[in-house]
């Protein structure tokens, strides 16, 4: 039975002085850089969906036990109207960093970024940095081209999968009225050249009825060259979230299987290849008895494409439920949410997220030992 132990608890951001402003760190995303160092790239806003709300970037020198902040990745002033972000970095193989998300369009300050009569969001772009200094500077970001009237969901980093060849690609946000023009699926976006420009790569997620949408999507590369997406299934029609469902690739995501549910009750989540067909899962699990709510960790063997899991540890959970009428209503409740995975060159495991602790939103890490 493989065995799962937190060694130690770090802050990566809280706000340092509460008293004076509000300051809330959310949607974190973590890599190691080639000189060792970790790089952290968050969003700090005044409120959960405040128009000030951009992305920052923080590093450590001592494998995530002190933090830094540097500052934004850029000025958003320079887009010409006022906007909100989010972002993911990626190192690439030539020690390279692109950083993929999406912005907000935020042309009326009292407007929120969801329309709670329509379940509908702002105007969105899809947008892409670079960075060759291990991200002590980055390009102003660019749009991503746009194949549908909707802007996808790039919440997660984008996938290396041959030297320059990108992969990115979430569920689409519905329009400010609540419309689809499109159907409720998981998109992808592909790249041959660093991410400077990105075609269409068609659907990784489907169901019969384009009902169910893959939010917060997370892409996991085996070592035997398999794709796996992780996706937080929620139910658009009944207004309420499914359990975590899957999809697998063979051919480098071109094709992809029927999403499976794998039986784990649970959101926001990400996934990490370990080793052989042992797969690691971190999980944000918001809905249900209180004692159930937080975060976990699973180990599975998934051999033959079968999710088989053989441990579940809950690593953190000090918050209560979620809940809403439907994703916009649900989204003003989050406590927590965004948790990855990332294996040091040490052999340590960091997981991260993000949660409202003290009614501040920080960024915690979490240094795991996993004992198969």
């Amino acid at each position: 039975m493989p065995r799962v132990k937190v060694l130690d608890h770090h802050v990566v951001y809280e706000n340092p002085m509460p008293h004076l402003r509000s300051r809330h760190g959310y949607f974190p995303g973590m890599v190691q850089l080639p000189s060792g160092d970790l790089l952290s790239l968050f969003v700090i806003g005044e409120a959960f969906e405040s128009v000030d709300t951009i992305t920052y970037i923080t590093r450590s020198h001592d494998l995530g036990r002190t933090w830094q902040l540097q500052g934004p990745l850029y000025d958003n002033s320079v887009v010409g109207f006022p906007t909100c972000d989010t972002m993911k970095a990626t190192v690439l193989r030539d020690g390279s960093l692109v950083a993929i998300g999406y912005r907000f369009h935020r042309r009326n300050p009292d407007e929120a970024i969801g329309n709670p009569k329509t379940n509908g969001v702002q105007p969105a772009d899809d947008i892409v940095s670079f960075s060759r200094d291990e991200g002590k500077s980055w390009s102003v970001p660019i749009v991503m081209p746009k194949y549908y009237p909707e802007a996808i969901e790039l919440s997660g980093p984008c996938l290396e999968l041959a030297p320059g060849e990108l992969l990115a690609g979430g569920s689409l946000f519905p329009l400010w009225d609540g419309s689809m023009p499109s159907p409720h699926k998981g998109l992808l976006l592909r790249s041959k050249d660093q991410g400077r420009t990105w075609v269409d790569g068609g659907p990784y997620f489907t169901t019969p009825a384009n009902r169910i949408c893959p939010y917060e999507t997370r892409f996991c590369r085996m070592g035997d060259g398999r794709l796996v997406a992780i996706v937080w299934a929620f139910d658009q029609q009944a207004g309420r979230s499914l359990n975590n469902h899957i999809t697998v690739s063979h051919d480098d995501g071109r094709k992809w299987s029927a999403p499976m549910d794998i039986g784990v009750k649970a959101q926001a989540s990400s996934l990490l290849w370990w080793k052989d067909e042992v797969l690691l899962g971190i999980h944000a699990c918001r809905e249900g008895q209180p004692e159930d709510i937080g975060l976990y960790l699973s180990v599975v063997d998934f051999s033959r494409d079968r999710w088989q899991m053989s441990a579940w540890e809950k690593i953190w959970g000090r918050v209560q439920p979620s809940g809403g009428k439907g994703f916009v209503d649900l989204c003003k409740t989050l406590k927590f949410g965004q948790p990855s995975l990332l294996r040091l060159a040490n052999g340590e495991l960091l997981a991260t997220h993000w949660c409202v602790e003290d009614g501040q939103g920080r960024i915690l890490t979490h240094r795991l030992q996993v004992e198969l």
